[in-house]
């Protein structure tokens, strides 16, 4: 895990970052919850519903990494938000 930052920094004038906003619609008191979750279909539906560009492509890949400890780069939000969803 890095140290200094947070691994779910949220970008520069965003409300909430992305594992909260995750965790807040899919009704998880914990964001460790996102890891164990049973719900793979709405998780999915969740995640497909935020748009790419709402976040940073470093905050999509920090996500991918918590949720699922598979840590890659990608060069776009797009590339990694889909990289999540076919994990789901």
């Amino acid at each position: 895990m890095e140290t200094g930052k947070s691994r779910n920094e949220t970008d520069t004038g965003t409300r909430e970052g992305l594992l909260e906003r995750i965790a807040s619609e899919l009704g998880c008191m914990y964001l460790s919850d996102l890891r164990g979750s049973t719900a793979k279909a709405r998780f999915r539906f969740v995640v497909s519903d935020i748009p790419a560009m709402d976040y940073s492509v470093k905050v999509w890949q920090d996500a991918l990494y918590y949720i699922t400890g598979i840590e890659e780069n990608f060069s776009t939000a797009e590339r990694a938000k889909q990289r999540l969803l076919e994990y789901l």
